[in-house]
């Protein structure tokens, strides 16, 4: 059964002149009855609620049962969260959003993400509560609909196969530890059986893998890129770009219409290579990390 906040049976808010109440028990509400009522609502931006869509697929697929979910309105006002991860935030208002904060209770303090101001306005409430949080990640969610535009770097992308197992798994640890150290590392061994999923791109040349680029969170329409690495050592000289534009050829050729990725503002570099292969800005996003202990 889906779980609702601190133990209790999850609850729908509605917004009564600017108050939340809770007059429905959604105690024996299943997953695939929350992503009935939820999916097709945020289905109508895939690019601005890709995470979500991407998690809610991945554990109706899979069966999982340990995937905690929060209705808090209409179609769309929801929210979920994996076993030690931060809160996914979908539509919801600045009242919701300071609601599902109470409702949370210590589950709070492992932080949000979510578009817009989503995540601001949660961790606003939460921090009221007395709860602590690390740096905010300031993002933009960008998407590409047109033919991407490769920087000219020589090379050819390739699949990542089950043989380069070691190489692919230190270069995600890697992109790990720069992009989100706050984040609990993958298992090695895992990513070693992942590595000829067929999800992941090299950029080669002269037969050597010279940068990474994977194809995550599949929907309907569009597709996100994620763990776009390349080794300090060969930065700038154009290959991050060339297999995010392999990448998003590989998106489209699926059938999809839409890449999308997320990025840091932070590094303006990165914000620079997406844009000179197309991508442009969709919304804006916060990832608000858990204090680190």
């Amino acid at each position: 059964m889906v779980k609702g906040g601190r133990g209790r049976s999850p609850r729908m808010v509605i917004i009564f002149s600017g108050r939340p109440f809770f007059p429905y028990d959604l105690s024996m509400m299943t997953l695939p009855e929350f992503c009935g009522l939820h999916l097709p609502a945020i289905e109508q931006d895939e690019v601005k609620h890709c995470l979500m869509i991407g998690l809610l697929e991945a554990a109706r697929r899979d069966g999982s049962e340990r995937l905690r979910v929060w209705s808090l309105g209409g179609p769309g006002a929801c929210a979920i969260r994996s076993p030690g991860r931060a809160v996914v935030l979908g539509a919801l208002s600045e009242v919701q959003c300071h609601a599902l904060a109470e409702d949370l209770g210590d589950e709070a303090s492992y932080g949000a993400v979510g578009a817009d101001l989503t995540a601001k306005w949660f961790v606003e409430r939460a921090e009221a509560l007395g709860f602590a949080f690390g740096e905010p990640m300031p993002q933009h969610i960008h998407a590409l609909s047109a033919p991407p535009r490769y920087p000219g770097a020589p090379g050819r992308a390739r699949a990542v196969a089950a043989q380069d197992g070691p190489l692919f798994a230190d270069w995600i640890l890697a992109f790990n530890e720069e992009a989100v150290p706050e984040d609990r590392p993958p298992k090695r061994e895992r990513l070693l059986a992942r590595a000829g999923d067929g999800d992941h791109l090299f950029w080669v040349v002269d037969g050597e893998p010279v940068s990474l680029a994977g194809v995550v969170r599949r929907t309907r329409r569009t597709a996100a890129i994620a763990a776009v690495y390349t080794p300090p050592a060969l930065r700038g000289r154009g290959y991050g770009g060339s297999v995010t534009a392999a990448a998003v050829e590989k998106i489209f050729a699926e059938g999809r219409s839409t890449a999308c990725l997320y990025t840091d503002l932070r590094n303006p570099a990165s914000n620079r290579c997406y844009a000179k292969v197309g991508f442009r800005p969709h919304c804006e996003s916060w990832s608000i990390p858990r204090k680190p202990t």
